[in-house]
């Protein structure tokens, strides 16, 4: 690029801002960026900057405060887009972000908190999330992992308010069209939803779209390959194989694979799978165009989850009564005691339930690869050792009982991404700490069992999110405070909260829960009374317990 083309970028881009440029050699130019710099120098204004190198933000600077000249450069020179602070000078302070993931753009600056907001894919390579990490790095200092500020599956593209206190997030994935929420900037935690696309359109149904599958191919050099496979219904067509189309990679920044509504209503794919045909979408760094015919093996094999299974029965130490003597290679591993796999997506294994097998041992965090997994329930059994936070990978479960164990540790924070959780049961282990506030971003989840542990803390507000949660049980706790006024919020028809330290009066806005029909709030330290019309309020109830307040 000659000096003249990178001074009219500098002009149309950043207005006032300046290239200096000097030493001209050909077509390389070393430069100077100078931002917010006026003709007499004297301004007391600031003024932040973004210059887009090249398609897709690979490159970016960003300016910082005119006084101390610092600015972030993003670059791909550890082989992954990341964020770097330089000074004036152009001299690298270090790394803002880092790891075996990119940064995708940058959403905003907070130079008064120090902190970078940038969408990313420290998650997963077919999501989007927006994080936030430290502006002003230390060398000296382990850098810190960024901190997600958007909740479940999916993209986000992310708007942030001017006051740097609320973003808009437009979130999708492929199980659901775009719902624009309003977020807060500090934690992410939802403050209204905006808009929302009904599933129950009459043309819609009409369509009937089924999302494709996300497949998996490891290169020869070990590197992980994303398809996303539109396979025709065999009840219609028969079992495969099938006429195959195969959609490749176009070239830099076209990531056709990705976990967006956008794959789900490819209309071209979804009508060849309904005339029969089979669509592979398959990212490749290669054009590739050619007749293929895919083939029942093809679509049969899945070592992801029989390793994983594998993995699952290594971390058990007893097996008393022999449950798992079938997890051997003699039988598929979808015929193995207590492992249930998709009629639809094929050998993938979508419920785990190991039930009073008097089994020993620790959790194998081995379990987040079974992405499939709707429920597993492994209660009744010795389990121990901390939940692993793995299982925040299973985005599609729905049913996760691990009662009647061991577990020690505390309550996985990344619970939060599994956004289809209706039903966590976690009574009588031996958990710790407080209730995490991420789980109220679990917003269908409808009961959440945690009698029987060691938690403290407060009952957190934000339970008051879970607009379906119909049971709530937290007795023998250590539980303190209040019992609060938003989870009058929810649907509550049965609270257990029995013999835990909470203190303050029974919220008025329970009158509201008008399905109650157990309230059990004995053993602890209340005030107050209820209203001598609870009958009324409560025409459902059938046990009232406050012994001991």
């Amino acid at each position: 690029m000659s000096s003249e083309e990178l001074q009219g970028l500098g002009k149309g881009v950043m207005g006032d801002s300046k290239f200096k440029n000097s030493n001209v050699h050909g077509s390389h130019s070393n430069m100077d960026l100078v931002c917010g710099e006026t003709h007499d120098g004297n301004s007391e204004e600031e003024y932040l900057a973004r210059v887009n190198w090249m398609h897709g933000n690979i490159l970016t600077a960003q300016g910082g405060n005119r006084y101390s000249g610092r600015f972030i450069w993003a670059s791909e020179k550890m082989g992954f887009r990341h964020l770097y602070l330089h000074d004036a000078n152009g001299n690298c302070l270090g790394p803002i972000t880092e790891g075996d993931w990119m940064v995708e753009q940058i959403a905003g600056v907070n130079e008064a908190a120090g902190l970078v907001y940038f969408t990313g894919t420290l998650h997963g390579p077919l999501e989007s999330n927006l994080y936030c990490a430290k502006l002003f790095v230390d060398g000296s200092e382990t850098l810190q992992a960024p901190l997600r500020l958007t909740h479940g599956k999916g993209k986000h593209m992310v708007v942030l308010g001017h006051q740097m206190q609320s973003f808009v997030d437009i979130h999708d994935s492929l199980d659901f069209p775009t719902k624009v929420l309003l977020c807060s900037l500090t934690d992410g935690s939802l403050v209204r939803p905006l808009y929302e696309q009904p599933f129950n359109i009459p043309r819609f149904k009409r369509l009937q779209l089924e999302p494709p599958e996300i497949v998996q191919v490891q290169a020869n050099d070990g590197t992980i390959l994303y398809g996303a496979m539109y396979k025709p219904d065999e009840t219609r067509f028969g079992p495969p194989p099938y006429k195959t189309l195969v959609s490749v990679y176009g070239g830099p920044s076209v990531q056709l694979v990705c976990d967006s509504w956008m794959n789900t209503v490819d209309m071209r794919a979804q009508y060849l799978r309904s005339r029969g045909i089979l669509v592979w979408k398959v990212v490749l760094c290669f054009h590739l165009w050619r007749p293929v015919t895919a083939s029942r093996s093809m679509l049969q094999q899945n070592e992801t989850d029989r390793l994983a299974l594998i993995a699952f029965k290594a971390g058990i130490t007893q097996d008393p009564l022999g449950m798992l003597s079938s997890w051997n290679d003699t039988l598929h591993f979808c015929r193995w005691s207590g492992v249930y796999c998709s009629r639809r997506h094929v050998n993938r294994v979508v419920r785990l339930n190991l039930f009073s097998y008097g089994l020993v041992g620790s959790l194998s965090p081995h379990i987040g690869n079974l992405t499939f997994l709707r429920t597993v329930i492994l209660q009744n059994n010795g389990f121990h050792g901390k939940v692993p936070s793995e299982i925040g990978c299973l985005f599609l479960l729905r049913v996760l009982y691990l009662s009647n164990n061991s577990f020690q540790g505390t309550v996985p924070t990344n619970l939060t991404y599994c956004s289809e959780l209706r039903e966590l049961n976690l009574i009588d282990n031996k958990l710790d700490g407080q209730i995490p506030k991420e789980l109220g971003f679990l917003l269908k989840l409808r009961a959440l069992g945690l009698t029987l542990n060691n938690l403290t803390g407060k009952i957190l507000a934000s339970l008051g999110n879970l607009s379906s949660l119909t049971l709530l049980s937290a007795t023998y706790n250590h539980l303190e405070g209040s019992i609060p006024e938003e989870l009058g919020r929810t649907s509550l028809d049965i609270i257990h909260l029995m013999f835990n330290k909470l203190t303050g009066v029974i919220p008025s806005s329970l009158y509201n829960l008008s399905n109650m029909c157990a309230i059990q709030l004995g053993e602890n330290q209340l005030e107050g009374s209820f209203s001598q019309d609870i009958g009324v309020a409560y025409p459902h109830l059938w046990y009232l317990g406050l012994v001991n307040n």
